[in-house]
């Protein structure tokens, strides 16, 4: 059984560590001129001052998945509290029946008793997972777009 619970950052990123390589292979784009470089200062700064939101599923206590985002009130709604995903993942061997669904469900609980009024969050094309947020009530409202600059 996989169980999520809202994690610290400090206590838990060495136990996440082992999923980050495989994740970045799956949903990278430009693997091939960019490389992983987790940018842990960053990832400090916002877990030492509050921000950083982390919830972690496990199976059988090991890291099986995570969910990072950071709170913060929105920069064009100063009293509105939001929540600004910045990775999701579940390893392929336990993305079965609503895991996935569970995930963002405990996700979002977590950020509602943490008074988040909105959360934003993105798909991958390559690995497009709208259905399920569409299921859940999310509204799609903006693309995003990259381009590597050489």
């Amino acid at each position: 059984m996989i169980t999520f619970a809202v994690e610290d950052w400090f206590a838990v990123r060495d136990e996440m560590s082992h999923l980050w390589p495989a994740h970045w292979e799956e949903v990278a784009v430009n693997r091939d001129t960019i490389p992983l470089e987790l940018d842990m200062e960053s990832y400090d700064r916002y877990a030492m001052c509050g921000a950083l939101h982390i919830v972690v599923a496990r199976a059988g206590g090991e890291v099986v998945g995570y969910h990072a985002s950071i709170v913060r009130p929105h920069l064009h709604y100063r009293s509105s509290l939001s929540a600004f995903t910045d990775v999701y993942y579940i390893a392929p061997a336990h993305r079965t029946g609503r895991t996935p669904l569970r995930l963002f469900q405990f996700v979002e609980k977590t950020l509602k008793e943490r008074g988040v009024q909105r959360m934003f969050t993105g798909t991958k094309k390559s690995l497009d997972i709208g259905n399920l947020f569409e299921h859940m009530g999310w509204t799609e409202f903006e693309r995003h777009y990259v381009k590597t600059l050489r």
